[in-house]
């Protein structure tokens, strides 16, 4: 029996999770990433299986699987979409579930918890979803818990605010430019992530950059500004800022179908030195892409700024006085390593620096 439920998919007491996936070994947004953070052991297989291409749509994997706060559970990893970047499918979903009525009959399933399918971060209409669900699951004599979309609301505000048409700017096309790269590299962009990627495009010299002002905030440097940016092009270039009601962690939908339009502008509209500063960040943030690392980086370079003269002794103290939250995560020897990381950076180029120190 199909019952529709609203709420934390992760906190049901079902048997079963289904977890949506892509077929590239990449959990970087939504249900897939929370997923990744509390099931690891099931991440580590889905990888493999990805790698070896025993998973695909129409083919899911099941694994067993516990952290702290749950029992062992059925986590079955359902593909909607083959590579992260695109749109999910409604024949996925179709092929999907008709394995799905396998599996639950395999391992005897007696209750399972199902998201939207598709929806969300995958594109797909919930109402078609919703009628190949009740079409191949209906039937079935297993609790089925199906958390259907509850942002209604949200939905309709993000279809008047498509009706804006954005324009891209420099500033603008370096930010989402630098943000699709952000995510290929896996992880799931955000006010956080943004925040960040134009500090350091302010360090490195950019002026369109210029004007903003950085205050050391909770979670490193922090400008009101830089979400006003991304709300500015929401609707069109991303989704989620609607009522510019987000935290700093919550996801920004990157609207993937616009990206070949950003890389042109890149291409044939910014100015060669502001290609370069774009290599330049993406070097920087190499193997600083995690939002720990990503914010000891950025909270180092910051510390060093507002203080020119300081070396590492007095960077470590100004970071753990920063704010209690920094003492206890910043580890001396994790600010050392972005400390000696932006030194070397800064060698042979005086526009990081050249502010910095």
């Amino acid at each position: 029996m199909i019952h529709y439920v609203t709420g934390n998919l992760l906190a049901a007491s079902d048997e079963a999770l289904v977890n949506t996936v892509n077929t590239v070994g990449v959990m970087g947004k939504g249900i897939a990433l929370q997923f990744k953070d509390r099931y690891p052991y099931n991440f580590q297989v889905y990888q493999q299986a990805c790698k070896e291409g025993s998973i695909s749509p129409g083919k899911l994997l099941v694994t067993r699987d516990s952290n702290l706060s749950t029992d062992s559970k059925w986590i079955i990893n359902f593909p909607t979409k083959k590579d992260w970047k695109h749109r999910s499918k409604y024949e996925y979903i179709e092929e999907g579930l008709k394995d799905l009525v396998q599996i639950i009959d395999q391992y005897r399933i007696r209750s399972i918890a199902i998201p939207p399918l598709g929806c969300g971060n995958g594109g797909l209409d919930w109402s078609k979803v919703k009628e190949l669900m009740e079409k191949y699951l209906g039937e079935l004599n297993v609790d089925i818990h199906i958390y259907q979309p509850n942002e209604a609301v949200s939905e309709l505000l993000k279809q008047e605010t498509n009706r804006r048409e954005a324009k891209l700017t420099p500033a603008r096309a370096m930010l989402l430019y630098s943000l699709f790269y952000y995510e290929s590299l896996g992880e799931n962009s955000s006010l956080f992530v943004a925040n960040k990627l134009a500090y350091f495009m302010q360090l490195l010299g950019e002026p369109s950059f210029g004007k903003l002002k950085f205050v050391a905030g909770h979670y490193g440097p922090y400008c009101t500004q830089v979400g006003y940016i991304l709300h500015d092009i929401n609707g069109k270039y991303i989704k989620g800022l609607e009522q510019m009601k987000i935290g700093a962690f919550d996801s920004l939908e990157l609207q993937y179908s616009t990206i070949k339009e950003v890389s042109e502008y890149v291409k044939t509209r910014l100015k060669s030195e502001q290609i370069d500063r774009l290599k330049l960040l993406i070097k920087l943030i190499s193997g600083f892409q995690s939002a720990l690392s990503l914010e000891i980086l950025a909270s180092v370079a910051y510390v060093r700024k507002e203080n020119t003269c300081i070396d590492l002794a007095q960077t470590i103290t100004q970071i753990q006085n920063w704010s209690p939250r920094k003492k206890h995560l910043f580890k001396e020897k994790y600010i050392q390593i972005a400390y000696s990381y932006l030194e070397d950076f800064s060698k042979g180029r005086d526009s990081l620096f050249r502010i910095v120190k």
